[in-house]
């Protein structure tokens, strides 16, 4: 899958995030190797630390149904945002070394990253 469709299917997502209070809306689409896409988006709180960003909520969606081999990555924010740092070590454990494509969702354009770059020095 094109890293382009794989944005596509995050922006797809970040019309379900749930950011009452933030309003920054963050969709998420993870591509596992068999070519299962799954979907997350941020899912906010009044009970703030009860937040879930939308990077892991794909990831744990899929290790909780048995995936754990994985291709990419995508992420789509109004500024491009890169994860936060519980994200980065959970891409870090889970996903290793597969590219992380993050988008602003309104133009074609993406960056690519990788986990080493954006978690120079990661737990376990």
């Amino acid at each position: 899958m094109s890293p382009e469709k794989l944005v596509k299917y995050a922006i797809e997502a970040q019309g379900n995030a749930k950011a009452k209070y933030s309003k920054f809306y963050v969709g998420c689409a993870l591509l596992a190797s068999d070519n299962q896409v799954f979907l997350g988006c941020n899912i906010e709180s009044a009970a703030y630390p009860s937040t879930m960003c939308a990077e892991r909520v794909a990831i744990y969606s899929a290790i909780s149904q048995g995936v754990t081999d994985f291709k990419a990555i995508a992420i789509v924010s109004k500024l491009s945002a890169k994860p936060c740092g519980p994200c980065r070590q959970i891409i870090h454990e889970y996903l290793g070394g597969i590219p992380i494509y993050v988008s602003d969702g309104k133009t074609d354009k993406y960056e690519t990253h990788f986990i080493n770059d954006l978690l120079p020095f990661p737990f376990g």
